[in-house]
Order: C-alpha cells, then structure tokens, then sequence
C-alpha cells in the first residue's frame, strides 16, 4: 500500500495531523466549558486537562506523574503543578511506595471518584455536541482508523 500523503502537496491546514490537534483542542476547551455550567464539578475547580489525570490514574492507564508526562505528552514541571492542584483540592493523593523512596503512586481519592461519573458526563456531552451530523458507522470507522494508526506508532 503506498503513502496517503505527498510533501509536496500536503494541505497543513486541512490534513490528518493539524484537524486531529483542532479536534483534541476543541474537546478540552469544551469540557473546560461544561464544566463551568455544571455547578457541582464547577465547585471543584478542575480543568479538562486535569480530568484527563483523574481518568488515566482512576483507569489504571497511568500510576505515577511519570507514566502520566509520557502518555499525556506533558513536561514535568506541568505535570506536577497538576498533581498539586488536584491533590490540594483532595481529587488525587501521592502515595509512596514500598520498593523505592524515590518514586510515588498516585491514587483518585474517594472525592475524586464521586466527581468522575459528574466530569464524565460533562465529556459525553461535548462529544456528542461535536459529533452532531456524524453516524455511529463514521464514528465507528475513525475509531477503527485511529487505533490502527496507535498501533503502527
């Protein structure tokens, strides 16, 4: 199978990488929205962005600010700056562990996953805001699309 794009003639504005980060752009700032209009999440101070630490540590994808930097592409100056807000606003606790002094787990407090279900809605609701027009099998097809891009990364 040959190449999908040309150099030559690749539109920076309109191919696959530029409409992925505007797509990844408008989520974030959307859920950062929704989540000032709902009045209980909009209490707990929390960005999209710092939802994405609380999903990813709750999910098991990402146990410490380390694993969360490389799968969040995040440096870790910000990283940490996350992990404090979160963790001053008792959503996300440092937990040390056992084999190493240098190393700290991060564990969704239990006021952290009461307010997941709430930001988790608030998220569906962007989506499917931003999916208006879209089928399920367009949908479908992009996921399938996506994930076969992740596995040739």
């Amino acid at each position: 199978m040959g190449d999908i794009y040309e150099s030559k003639s690749m539109d920076l504005n309109n191919s696959l990488a530029p409409l992925l980060s505007q797509v990844r752009m408008a989520m974030l700032s959307g859920v950062d929205q929704e989540f000032l209009r709902d009045s209980e999440v909009a209490s707990l101070e929390v960005t999209a962005a710092q939802f994405v630490i609380i999903a990813n540590v709750l999910k098991g994808h990402a146990n410490s600010a380390c694993e969360l930097c490389k799968f969040m592409d995040y440096d870790r100056g910000a990283m940490s700056r996350m992990i404090d807000r979160l963790e001053t606003k008792d959503l996300i606790r440092r937990v040390p562990l056992a084999h190493t002094r240098r190393t700290m787990a991060l564990e969704v407090t239990e006021a952290g996953k009461a307010a997941f279900p709430k930001m988790q809605t608030c998220l569906t609701k962007v989506v499917n805001r931003l999916l208006k027009g879209v089928t399920k099998t367009q949908v479908r097809e992009v996921e399938r699309t996506l994930k076969r891009m992740l596995a040739n990364a």
